[in-house]
């Protein structure tokens, strides 16, 4: 990102708006996790709307996946995307496993590791007495059926990139038509026939019959995002008018929650708490992915973004962390894993400021790593290509 606080980067071409909001729903993610009640607590699960950090996140990488990887494959051929998606699905496998080890491994040298466990996981067994794990467990790790509860998401994000595949082939060759069909086809199957299209626990939260579909749809918006700017510059007063009056009620709705965190305060009783839980029960959930969530997510992220894009130049000091967690995603993901360990140490029950200090301090932490590690990875480039020789030098420039 440029000194000036340009909303685009002319080096990698990439959307820094996207990756704010990437950034923001990561440090919603690590809120959350943290299972610290505090300031920021109150605002970080469905505060605004009925949508979580993780609908956020998984549409939007699936909207950088089908920017980055659409320009690929027009320039250089659909085996190139196949060989780059399956480097990342592998990248993110690697990265479940390892990360599960790490945990076992702390077990043993005799960390405390129960803010990594949740008592329906059967890896909260392995956290607890390490040396119980036989063979069918490490099985069971190696095949994602089971890891850190708040790194499991990992496996989902696996198997969604393995899905881009054929999506994106079928974008450039097909059309985006019979992608979407089929997108919507098998999010209805699920909900007609619940059932789980593999064994692993992240799919208990988050099918991936499901979630698929906000992925797919990211794919996509990437892929044709010029032609999606253009409608979107297209529409009249009335349609802005109508989705931001759907926004506000939503934010309503959102409002009434009878189980969100914080004082009674911020909640509204406009609906009544057993007609709400009727309503979210029928159309809101998150496992299955409601339709009104879906909704919400559809009306809610296009204008967050034209609000984010109006103040861009007012936020100025929120940039370098938010932008730096959204373009370090897994990164991110895997810091805030050990870094979660670190703030049950330190957070205390009902100290909401204090607490809210440590969460900052923690995503702040995570940041600043981040951005150390990228500006080592530039200087350690740097000297390599210094060093080659022009040769080496233009058959890297060939293969890059």
């Amino acid at each position: 990102m440029s000194s000036d606080g340009h909303i685009s980067s002319v080096a990698s071409n990439r959307d820094l708006r996207i990756d704010w909001l990437r950034g923001l729903a990561m440090t919603c993610v690590i809120i959350n996790h943290s299972k610290l009640r505090s300031v920021l607590s109150w605002f970080s699960y469905e505060r605004f709307w009925v949508v979580t950090a993780a609908e956020v996140f998984v549409v939007l990488s699936g909207v950088v996946l089908g920017m980055v990887y659409g320009r690929r494959i027009a320039r250089a051929g659909w085996q190139t995307v196949v060989h780059g998606l399956l480097r990342r699905a592998i990248t993110l496998y690697v990265a479940f496993v390892a990360v599960t080890v790490s945990v076992v491994v702390l077990s043993i040298l005799g960390v405390d590791v129960r803010a990594l466990m949740h008592g329906a996981d059967q890896s909260t067994a392995w956290f607890t007495d390490p040396f119980s794990i036989d063979a069918a467990a490490w099985r069971d790790l190696l095949l994602m059926r089971s890891g850190v509860w708040a790194f499991e998401i990992i496996g989902l994000y696996v198997c969604l990139v393995l899905i881009a595949i054929p999506s994106l082939l079928t974008l450039r060759f097909v059309g985006w038509r019979p992608l979407i069909a089929a997108s919507w086809m098998m999010y209805f199957a699920y909900r007609i026939w619940p059932h789980p299209l593999t064994s692993a626990e992240f799919e208990v939260v988050f099918p991936i019959a499901t979630w698929q579909l906000l992925f797919v749809h990211g794919i996509a918006i990437g892929y044709h995002r010029e032609g999606v700017g253009a409608f979107a510059s297209r529409w009249s007063k009335p349609v802005l008018v109508t989705a931001a009056a759907a926004v506000a009620i939503f934010f309503v709705f959102a409002s009434c929650n009878p189980w969100s965190d914080g004082p009674a305060w911020l909640r509204l009783s406009i609906v009544s708490p057993a007609r709400f839980a009727s309503l979210y029960g029928r159309y809101f959930g998150l496992t299955e992915l409601g339709i009104g969530r879906v909704l919400n997510l559809a009306v809610a992220l296009p204008l967050g973004y034209a609000a984010l894009t109006a103040a861009w130049p007012r936020i100025r000091l929120l940039h370098a962390i938010f932008v730096t967690l959204g373009q370090h995603s897994l990164g991110a993901f895997v810091l805030h894993t050990y870094g979660l360990l670190v703030a049950a140490q330190v957070g205390s029950v009902d100290q909401v400021w204090g607490n809210a200090v440590v969460q900052v301090l923690l995503i702040a932490a995570i940041a600043v790593l981040l951005a150390g590690t990228r500006r080592l990875a530039v200087i350690c480039r740097q000297a390599v290509t210094f060093t080659e020789s022009p040769l080496m030098q233009r058959r890297r420039r060939c293969h890059s």
